[in-house]
């Protein structure tokens, strides 16, 4: 192989791990954003389970 052909591969390799890299970042962001939203759900859910129970 000469170099060109070389540096073609290497470039496209990067390529593909920085693809990878940024569906993974993306991944871990979205299930965060999941956890975050299911807390605060909860959270209301039991304040208003709370309440619920004051006024009986």
């Amino acid at each position: 192989m000469d170099k060109k052909a070389i540096f073609r591969v290497m470039s496209m390799i990067g390529m593909v791990l920085g693809a990878v890299g940024t569906l993974l970042s993306n991944w871990a962001d979205d299930r965060e954003l999941d956890m975050l939203i299911d807390e605060k759900i909860d959270e209301k859910l039991a304040d208003r389970e709370n309440k619920e129970d004051e006024e009986s």
